[in-house]
């Protein structure tokens, strides 16, 4: 009988009287989302992302391959499979679902009244299917780094559909077609995440549309829009901080996928007691019709995930209506990549995109050097710590890094010459009247000046122990770094820096590179001196240190 029901449905699709498309994507997007209720849009870290928000795909560095299979229902044979992989320019994917039943009964009556007879006249088998190319990216990768908490993504779908056998009856009941799904990530903070995406998006004038082959009937593909939430409540980039477990939470909300259609939530939990084990739960909600319209259906689910050297298992329960025979079992296979890699990318990807530079946790080799006098909460910790490992900036033989401490011109000087990595020998001459050759910073102000960062006054000297205002600064750093200063400006820096204060283009220009970021809304205080923090966190910000940084990371030698 429910195989007969399901025929019936799948003629109605493509009869002529009333033909529509069907979006399969809509049924099943893996397994590991599925025993979460479907809740992801809010992101998820592996190839599902191709099927559900694209922007995801950005997650995870690693090559992802995804395959699930299902009997939906007892009768339809379900089986997606798909793979994504980095790029220069970008993370690709590709995708492809399928569902089919084989084996449905066609019949036909014969008379009327009480001599009226049904004979089968044939057998059918119906197939739908989805091929889907995918690409997604973080925004930073094409603004310098500057909006890397924000991620795009599309799919270009193109969908087939129909009936094989059955005969004449049954001859032209297919059709193909295309459209287009868009989606964005915001990763709003280390834990936290919200998503939204756009389904079967594209304008039928523009080319999203399904034409069916027996009558050249177009017709769209069913819109849906969906935004959700992904939070960490535990984890090693957690709300709570934990090395050994993690639980998720997320939350997606529906609308579309038809006329009269009503909206629908998605709800799951992820919890993860080891790291190669993993329990689901969910509520996955899909409209129902009734009698005397639609009501909604809240279905349970629930699954099991094991990973192990990159490859994962995951087993997903659903519920499919109120019907026990209904419940379907899925099961994903998959690879997702070395586990190491993606939880340090996760751990980086989260302090740089809360404005911080990684701390120890991250790092492989050395340990970074701390500081008595810095904190765990100092604002300036990670500069500080990575500047100091790096030999560019040290402390103080008791300990200390004295972050509050004004920076003074001789100290500047030498800062920027390690930074670069100039070998220094010694100073071959004396150059200023306050510097001996034999004082330590002599080499270092030698360098400098000769590379076009500093210079001395008109009487010849440098005031090598004078200290230096954020003015000053600016000015040398962007002489240091190369950025383009305006030779005029056309507003403001700062709220209290004049157009045609003197520093005010080289500060424009720093600042326009993110050096100054950490002033957020604040005045400049062009007079004010640059403290040793300050001066950490603004050369932290310069494409040499960051690169050095990245470099000492990944385990690479850092010159």
């Amino acid at each position: 009988m429910k195989r007969l029901f399901f025929a019936g449905c799948c003629l109605l699709l493509a009869g002529l009287a009333a033909q529509a498309v069907v979006d399969i994507g809509d049924i099943g997007v893996g397994a590991r989302p599925l025993g979460m209720g479907k809740a992801c849009i809010g992101g998820i870290d592996d190839a599902s992302a191709i099927f559900t928000n694209p922007a995801a795909l950005d997650q995870n560095p690693n090559l992802n391959i995804i395959s699930m299979s299902g009997n939906l229902m007892g009768d339809v044979s379900y089986i997606l499979v798909g793979a994504a992989e980095s790029a220069p320019i970008g993370r690709f994917g590709i995708g492809y679902v399928n569902a089919a039943v084989g084996g449905i009964p066609i019949t036909e009556i014969t008379g009327s009244g009480s001599t009226a007879a049904v004979t089968q006249v044939g057998v059918s088998d119906y197939s739908s299917s989805i091929i889907y190319f995918t690409y997604g990216s973080n925004l930073g990768r094409f603004l310098r780094g500057r909006i890397d908490n924000i991620s795009l993504g599309g799919s270009l779908k193109y969908f087939l559909q129909g009936f094989s056998g059955g005969g004449s009856s049954m001859q032209g009941a297919n059709g193909s077609g295309m459209d287009v799904d868009l989606g964005v990530l915001w990763d709003i903070n280390s834990w936290s995440a919200l998503g939204l995406t756009l389904n079967n998006c594209l304008p039928m004038a523009f080319g999203g549309k399904f034409t069916w082959q027996k009558n050249g009937v177009e017709e769209s593909i069913p819109y849906a829009a969906r935004l959700g939430g992904s939070f960490k409540l535990l984890g090693p980039a957690g709300m709570r901080a934990s090395d050994s477990q993690a639980l998720s939470l997320k939350l997606d909300y529906e609308s579309g996928r038809g006329e009269n259609r009503p909206t629908v939530w998605h709800t799951g939990l992820e919890y993860w007691p080891v790291d190669a084990l993993a329990f689901r739960l969910g509520i996955d909600q899909k409209p129902r019709a009734t009698e005397t319209g639609t009501s909604v259906d809240s279905n349970l689910t629930a699954g099991v995930g094991i990973k192990f050297s990159g490859f994962t298992f995951d087993y997903a329960y659903h519920q499919f209506g109120d019907l026990t025979e209904n419940t379907t079992h899925f099961f994903s296979f998959g690879y997702r990549g070395p586990e190491k890699k993606i939880v340090e990318e996760a751990i980086r990807e989260k302090l740089k995109k809360e404005g911080a530079i990684p701390l120890a946790e991250v790092a492989r080799k050395p340990e970074l050097i701390k500081f008595s006098d810095i904190p765990e909460e100092y604002w300036a910790k990670g500069p500080i710590q990575y500047l100091a490992t790096l030999g560019v900036m040290g402390g103080y033989p008791d300990g200390t890094f004295k972050p509050d401490k004004a920076l003074t011109r001789g100290e500047l000087a030498a800062l920027l010459v390690k930074a670069k990595g100039f070998e220094v020998k010694g100073a071959e001459k004396k150059v200023f009247k306050d510097i001996k050759t034999t004082d330590w910073l002599a080499p270092y102000v030698e360098i400098a000046v000769n590379r076009g960062y500093v210079k001395g006054y008109p009487n010849k000297t440098f005031r090598p122990n004078q200290k230096i205002t954020r003015a000053e600064a600016a000015v040398v750093l962007a002489k240091y770094t190369g950025v383009y200063v305006k030779p005029k400006l056309e507003e403001k820096p700062f709220p209290d820096m004049r157009k045609d204060h003197w520093a005010s283009p080289s500060v424009a220009a720093i600042k326009g590179e993110g050096m100054l970021d950490y002033l957020g809304g604040r005045d400049f205080e062009p007079n004010t001196d640059l403290s040793r923090a300050e001066a950490a966190e603004i050369l932290s910000k310069t494409a040499l240190i960051k690169q050095k940084i990245k470099s000492f990371l990944s385990g690479e030698e850092v010159k």
